[in-house]
């Protein structure tokens, strides 16, 4: 199936490249979308005009183009329903399970009460119980004089 699918890549690779030539040599009177029927601008509507044989070679070159994007698209989705998994994938699939995941302990008190917490670790000043107020001080230390 690989190989089917490259002979079709290096396919559509060349159907691209000449169907780009093809286009270019065509003879610019073909007046836009109206030239894919193999008619001219002025014909649009009309079933007058021959097609010439560079005309007739890029509607074949077009049509065995898409069916080759159209076989591409179908050997893809296969391929993609298919999938087996490469060695790095296993690689790294084993190399996970034989890891356990370390997970950090708790710290011992994570399930306490908050009043039981110790209020230093963790709680703000403005959530910590008021304590006594300072004492003042008891009497006023002179300054040293200076000399």
């Amino acid at each position: 199936m690989a190989t089917l699918f490259w002979v079709l890549i290096v396919v559509h690779v060349f159907l691209c490249f000449f169907l780009m030539l093809l286009v270019l040599v065509q003879n610019d009177k073909m007046g836009g979308l109206a030239g894919l029927g193999g008619m001219t601008s002025q014909s649009a509507f009309s079933t007058a005009g021959a097609a010439t044989f560079i005309q007739k070679l890029t509607r074949g070159v077009a049509v065995i183009f898409f069916i080759v994007v159209f076989a591409l698209g179908l050997i893809t989705a296969k391929q993609d329903q298919a999938v087996e998994e490469s060695a790095m994938q296993k690689a790294t699939r084993e190399n996970a399970a034989q890891q356990a995941p370390t997970i950090p302990a708790l710290p011992g008190n994570f399930a306490a009460p908050a009043e039981a917490a110790d209020i230093d670790a963790g709680a703000p000043a403005a959530e910590a119980p008021a304590a006594e107020a300072p004492a003042a001080p008891a009497t006023e230390v002179p300054a040293p004089a200076a000399e």
